[in-house]
């Protein structure tokens, strides 16, 4: 449901303050007028950290508020009341939207709030211009100091961790640094992207071994297990846009979810998979399925059409070595 100011909601207001720049001025006129009017009004106003960079060498300033920006949480004629008085407020006119007064909605101002709350209520400040967003995956923390947070990753090279930037309002953004890549899971990846086809391949040699002690009806050690289910939860409900690789993902959420018990996600997984099924073009990529549903099902005669594909390449990549080694496995047990 969009945000309305002719709501009786509360909701969260942007809104300018011009006033004596520190947050407790702020704070005490909205105290002043709690009381005078028995209301309930809620201010947030954090400092926040600036990127200054002079003669080659960068510094971290911190300053008072938000910019300009503060943000109230109340009705729009308490807000309204509120912003006539003598103090400095006044509402932020957001321009690009239908409503004619800039808010925020809760879930947004929770993340906002919990990144401040991490750094001692100073927010690092981005500007939005100076990221190129559409590099970077939409995630959702799941665990560690942000969870719930859902914000745009951008992860560090030769590191595993990343920082997550949050889009406040009109080209304010905050960061959380340093979120660990196992505590996200990834809600879309960038458009761009090849992280989505590297956890994938980083992924198959652990559910290679689930496979093998699966099909010789042995117990799953709790860390490989606790491997597939991490894969699994963070990549469920992963969206992505190319077909083939979406297949690959499906198939592999099956087999995962499927020897560690899962039994109800890997149905669902399974059916997603049938549909996307006919765009799986690549011969070894069609190998490895036939080699899931054969362990599985217990029936490695599914095995036999790709076995020319696994056994015909020279020089197999070390991937292609990878899917060649576990068919010499499986096939041989059955002489």
């Amino acid at each position: 449901m969009p945000l309305s100011a002719s709501s009786e909601s509360t909701v969260w207001f942007v809104l300018n303050y011009i006033g004596v720049n520190s947050r407790d001025s702020a704070q005490k006129a909205v105290d002043k007028y709690n009381s005078l009017t028995q209301s309930a009004l809620e201010l947030f106003a954090p400092t926040y950290v600036v990127k200054e960079e002079k003669d080659g060498d960068i510094k971290f300033r911190t300053l008072n508020l938000t910019f300009h920006y503060t943000f109230v949480r109340g009705t729009f004629e308490q807000v309204k009341q509120f912003c006539a008085q003598p103090n400095g407020f006044s509402f932020m006119i957001d321009h690009g939207n239908t409503e004619r007064y800039a808010m925020i909605d809760d879930r947004k101002m929770v993340a906002f709030k919990n990144i401040a709350k991490a750094y001692q209520n100073c927010l690092p400040y981005y500007s939005i211009d100076e990221i190129d967003l559409q590099n970077g995956d939409l995630v959702e923390v799941v665990r560690g100091d942000f969870p719930g947070l859902i914000g745009t990753y951008m992860p560090k090279s030769k590191s595993s961790s990343g920082n997550i930037i949050l889009e406040i309002y009109n080209n304010v953004g905050t960061v959380a640094f340093n979120v660990k890549a196992t505590d996200v899971r990834v809600l879309e990846f960038s458009k761009n992207s090849t992280r989505a086809n590297d956890q994938i391949d980083a992924f198959v040699p652990h559910l290679l071994s689930a496979l093998r002690l699966f099909d010789s009806d042995q117990a799953i050690p709790s860390n490989l297990s606790a491997k597939l289910a991490a894969f699994c939860g963070r990549m469920e409900i992963t969206t992505l846009t190319n077909r083939k690789l979406d297949a690959r993902l499906q198939i592999l959420l099956y087999a995962a979810n499927y020897v560690i018990g899962n039994t109800t996600h890997a149905a669902i997984h399974l059916g997603k998979f049938e549909k996307l099924k006919n765009s799986v073009t690549n011969q070894w990529t069609q190998a490895l399925i036939n080699l899931i549903f054969g362990v599985i099902t217990g029936d490695k005669d599914i095995l036999a059409p790709s076995v020319d594909t696994v056994t015909a390449v020279s020089t197999p990549s070390k991937a292609q070595q990878m899917i060649a080694e576990e068919y010499r496995h499986y096939l041989s047990a059955q002489k």
